[in-house]
């Protein structure tokens, strides 16, 4: 289960990524006036929340790995094998 959560939260974390160049590429059209300056207080509110989301990743990443260890804790364990035989055979 732990490993379809990391997967999931490094989809999530590209798509951030992505939106990230998507706004910092934005930053290159050519705004005049008021315009410009509203464009760059809303790009900087945008680019922060997204750093936001990226840290909010983080800790979804570190609590998915205390979820991992906690999760090979409570596997069974695997039988004892000597040469092929199993140890209690």
């Amino acid at each position: 289960m732990s490993t379809v959560i990391a997967a999931a939260l490094a989809d999530v974390r590209a798509q951030v990524w992505a939106a990230q160049v998507a706004v910092v590429r934005a930053g290159a059209a050519t705004w005049t006036g008021g315009a410009a300056d509203a464009a760059a207080v809303h790009r900087q509110e945008v680019l922060t929340d997204l750093r936001r989301c990226l840290d909010a990743l983080d800790a979804a990443d570190r609590l998915a790995e205390v979820a991992r260890r906690a999760e090979q804790q409570c596997l069974p364990p695997r039988p004892l094998v000597h040469a092929g035989v199993a140890a209690w055979a």
